[in-house]
């Protein structure tokens, strides 16, 4: 006979929440974080943003939450650091649409 690790009859077991934040969330925070760079770096010589920074850091952007959200033992902390990034970020954008 089998042994089942997950007891609860619900969808949300801490396999899928792992999944869930490991890929689509770590996805978001990385292409939200582009977005809100401009808030970081200083503008360029020309008057325009640094564009090429968001896109070398990407790779790091994506792994850092990705593997955060892979080894992180307490899923409920990792949940809750991983949407207060994310929506500092989307927050960060909204400031970066209404100055402009």
């Amino acid at each position: 006979m089998a042994s089942s690790t997950h007891t609860g009859g619900g969808w949300l077991t801490p396999r899928r929440t792992r999944w869930l934040l490991g890929g689509p969330m770590a996805i978001l925070i990385a292409i939200l974080a582009m977005g809100a760079m401009p808030l970081w770096f200083p503008v360029g010589a020309a008057g325009v943003d640094h564009l090429i920074f968001p896109l070398i850091l990407f790779p790091a952007l994506w792994a850092i939450p990705f593997f955060y959200a892979i080894l992180a033992e307490n899923l409920r902390r990792a949940t809750l650091v991983m949407t207060g990034i994310a929506i500092l970020n989307a927050a960060g954008i909204a400031v970066l649409w209404t100055a402009s």
